[in-house]
């Protein structure tokens, strides 16, 4: 499979390294590039163009006012800016990826990759449909993490369940499923009980999610009394826990984490809460 691309930046130097990393990738065909986003609406609307690598900060009209003009369309957008700020308004447009300038060529082929991966799955869900039942894609457990950057959001006058944007959809999740969430950069993986009712309530929902949100926003969100850092890069949800070990949480499933060594008095404290005297 190769993705027809174009380039929009008004940015000159900007605008050639981006080509040419879409030259240098095999399964990119790079169809055009435009230092005016007017003169990129018009070529897209026109032509078939599967991925647009947008800059954000242009004259006329910016990338996210470019995008918005893009919808309907089957082209996808992976957004290209100086501006981090930026992030957040680019997820809530359905964009593949967001990279920050300078962008670096490892950068630019894991947003690539993103956006041959979710071509292939949508190619591969229409054949299924097209085949009937029988050609249904049953995505396994460890296929089924969702790495698409998204958001995380609370539904107002409800405490017990969030939000999460995964496999380009909202997906709401209860805090009594979420087994433990992960630290990953900037990203968080949010790991939940595969027997749990969010992925009753929402069929074919991830075992783990991975989002755009900090650590310290969750921990704040989620309930004090429930859940708990027991590493830099771990918070845990204490009523999912079976066992205490050997400086690791275990869960019901089998799976584990760390517990650090600044972290273990609470740990140790909390399980001493619920320990018959």
């Amino acid at each position: 499979m190769k993705l027809k691309c174009v380039v929009v930046d008004d940015e000159p130097l900007a605008m050639e390294m981006m080509a040419a990393y879409v030259r240098k990738t095999p399964y990119l065909q790079l169809e055009k590039v435009f230092s005016n986003s007017l003169e990129a609406l018009d070529f897209i609307r026109s032509n078939a163009v599967d991925l647009a690598f947008l800059d954000i900060q242009m004259p006329d009209l910016n990338g996210l006012e470019l995008s918005r003009l893009l919808a309907g369309l089957s082209t996808r957008i992976v957004f290209v800016t100086a501006y981090e700020q930026y992030a957040l308004q680019g997820f809530k447009v359905d964009a593949l990826d967001y990279l920050l300038k300078p962008v670096s060529y490892v950068d630019f082929l894991r947003a690539a990759e993103r956006a041959l991966r979710w071509f292939e799955l949508t190619a591969q869900r229409v054949e299924g449909n097209d085949m009937g039942r029988e050609g249904c894609i049953e995505l396994k457990p460890e296929e089924n993490l969702a790495e698409d950057k998204g958001a995380v959001y609370r539904e107002e006058g409800r405490s017990d369940s969030i939000f999460v944007r995964a496999d380009y959809r909202w997906v709401r999740i209860r805090l009594e499923d979420i087994l433990f969430v992960e630290s990953v950069r900037d990203y968080v993986k949010i790991h939940l009980d595969p027997q749990g009712k969010s992925r009753q309530d929402t069929p074919g929902a991830p075992f783990c999610v991975m989002t755009l949100q900090s650590m310290k926003s969750l921990e704040e969100w989620f309930p004090a009394e429930s859940f708990m850092r027991v590493h830099r890069s771990f918070l845990v949800n204490m009523e999912q826990v079976s066992a205490v070990e050997k400086g690791r949480i275990v869960f019901s499933n089998g799976e584990s984490v760390p517990v650090s060594d600044s972290y273990k008095p609470v740990v140790d404290a909390a399980i001493q809460k619920k320990t018959l005297s």
